[in-house]
């Protein structure tokens, strides 16, 4: 049957993505795990279990950990689906032990295959990478603590018995590092340009015409150039599974509705096994009830929730009909059709000043690819930070532009900084008061 083939795709791609990877085998993916999961068979539930934490730690790049214990890995499963909005409950309710619960796993595995793309996003986080990258952070930074914050700060400050030599020693040491990172960033940045520069006409590339620090030492070793080619036939051989895997895909989605045509069904029917008629009592029974009258206070509070709808509906035309009366007099005065224009006029100006506003304040996060483009032209800045328009089709951020960004970053961090030295300064002088015979001498400025 088809749906065999396109099981066996799947499998074949998640297989591909974990020896890729180099984790150790933590599930038994197989064809024959999902069609016991479809007839809610509780021996592959631990299969599954242990399949979906493994997919998540890849996804969100975290230590595997073959020693964790089931219901640890249940835990960490469960908190992931539901940050990414799972909303089936019955998933939630499965026991911590992993006894049950096979059919629900198959349908939030498959949930977050249409939902997140989950094999499109792991094939992109674990491909090989041969161009040379850099972390950027363009996004804005909020102050550490808001002013009534600080406030409240100041109020419960408790005195901490700590040399302040030692604070010294402290700050000496996180200089001294940070200094280290920043030539060590420089020496990377003037090795990769020189590479950049020395390879510039050796790419086939059509983007760029230089290589990469990879690249060239690739060129040069090689059996790492071995080992290189050997990887990428492993990741030829998974996009092969990937492709196969999507030409199948419609047929795996056609056989999930029978799987959740199944669950459905076993729901409603649980749902009728737990139903009791309730049937009314008759009048000798509610004379000998000891009890209020139930259905006499029922009917009570029907007839006050009727009585207040009746007032709020009555409310609610009275006032539409004053506001319809304001409109009017609106309108005989200044001729309601311009006040509507001016009104639209206005909201499409400020609309209009926001998104430039926010254009302008264009934020980027991510890792981005260092290139060296000798030709191109910088983009003119003027007053601030560059508009995105000016920016070419690819999307591409110059060194120029990205040192202007950086720049307005460090102004503000520079006023936050005396923000800072200010909130000190006032601390230090409300302990200086309960202080007598101490004498505060600033540093000497460099």
């Amino acid at each position: 049957m088809k749906i065999k083939e396109a099981i066996a795709a799947l499998c074949k791609v998640l297989v591909g993505i974990r020896f890729g990877d180099g984790a150790a085998a933590v599930a038994d993916v197989s064809p024959e795990m999902f069609r016991k999961a479809k007839f809610n068979r509780n021996e592959v539930t631990t299969e599954f279990w242990k399949l979906l934490h493994w997919l998540l730690k890849l996804l969100n790049e975290d230590r595997l950990s073959e020693a964790s214990d089931v219901a640890d890995q249940i835990k960490y499963v469960k908190t992931e689906v539901c940050y990414y909005g799972y909303g089936f409950m019955d998933f939630y309710q499965l026991p911590v032990d992993g006894s049950l619960g096979s059919r629900d796993l198959l349908l939030a595995f498959s949930w977050l295959l249409q939902r997140i793309h989950l094999l499109e996003q792991l094939l992109n986080l674990h491909r090989l990478q041969v161009e040379d990258r850099a972390s950027l952070c363009m996004c804005k930074q909020t102050l550490p603590f808001s002013p009534m914050e600080r406030s409240d700060l100041q109020e419960s400050r408790q005195s901490v018995e700590m040399d302040v030599r030692y604070l010294q020693s402290l700050y000496g040491k996180l200089r001294f590092h940070w200094r280290n990172l920043y030539s060590a960033q420089q020496e990377r940045c003037t090795a990769l340009y020189k590479i950049h520069l020395y390879t510039k006409g050796c790419s086939s590339s059509q983007s760029f015409d230089h290589l990469s620090a990879t690249e060239a030492r690739l060129t040069q070793d090689h059996e790492q150039y071995t080992e290189f080619v050997q990887l990428l036939e492993r990741e030829n051989i998974q996009l092969e599974a990937y492709l196969a895997w999507k030409r199948l895909e419609p047929i795996y989605w056609q056989w999930m509705e029978s799987v959740l045509s199944a669950k459905l069904q076993e729901s409603q029917e649980l749902l009728n096994a737990n139903i009791t008629t309730v049937t009314a009592p008759s009048f000798n029974q509610r004379e000998n009830c000891k009890e209020p009258d139930i259905f006499r206070e029922t009917n009570k509070l029907y007839n006050e929730l009727l009585k207040l709808q009746s007032e709020l509906q009555d409310r609610r035309m009275v006032k539409d009909e004053r506001i319809k009366d304001q409109e009017r007099s609106m309108g005989d005065h200044i001729g309601w059709h311009k006040a509507a224009f001016l009104t639209c006029g206005d909201v499409e100006q400020k609309l209009a000043a926001v998104q430039s506003r926010m254009s302008q304040e264009r934020r980027r996060h991510g890792e981005v690819r260092l290139a060296l483009r000798i030709n191109s032209t910088p983009t003119p800045i003027r007053g601030g930070v560059p508009n995105p328009q000016q920016h070419n089709s690819s999307g591409s951020l110059t060194a120029v532009e990205m040192i202007t960004q950086l720049e307005a970053e460090a102004i503000l961090l520079k006023k936050e900084l005396q923000e800072l030295r200010q909130l000190s300064k006032e601390a230090l002088g409300e302990i200086l008061e309960h202080l007598d015979g101490v004498i505060c001498i600033p540093p000497m400025q460099r």
